[in-house]
C-alpha cells in the first residue's frame, strides 16, 4: 500500500523551490498577496503556497500534478 499524507505532516515551505528548481520547472516567487497569503506562479498559474505543499506531501509535485491541479481549479472557478 503505497505510503498517504497527512496535512500535519512538516515540509519547510522552501521544499516547494527546491522541488520544482531540481526538475528544472520555471517558477516565480515566492511572492506576498495583498491578503497575506503567500504563492508561486508556476507554468502562468498562481498557486498558493499550501497547495504546492500539499503536492510535494503526495509526491505529486512535477509538471503533471501541477496541470491537474490546474485543471481542478480552472473547473472549480468555472462553476462559480
Amino acid at each position: 500500500m503505497p505510503k498517504t499524507s497527512t496535512a500535519f505532516e512538516h515540509v519547510h515551505p522552501d521544499a516547494v523551490a527546491d522541488s520544482l528548481r531540481d526538475q528544472g520547472i520555471a517558477f516565480r516567487g515566492p511572492f506576498c498577496s495583498h491578503g497575506k497569503r503567500i504563492v508561486f506562479v508556476v507554468e502562468n498559474y498562481i498557486f498558493l503556497e499550501s497547495e504546492l505543499l500539499n503536492l510535494l506531501r503526495q509526491n505529486r509535485l512535477d509538471r503533471d500534478g501541477i496541470r491537474q491541479l490546474a485543471r481542478h481549479l480552472d473547473t472549480a472557478n468555472s462553476k462559480q
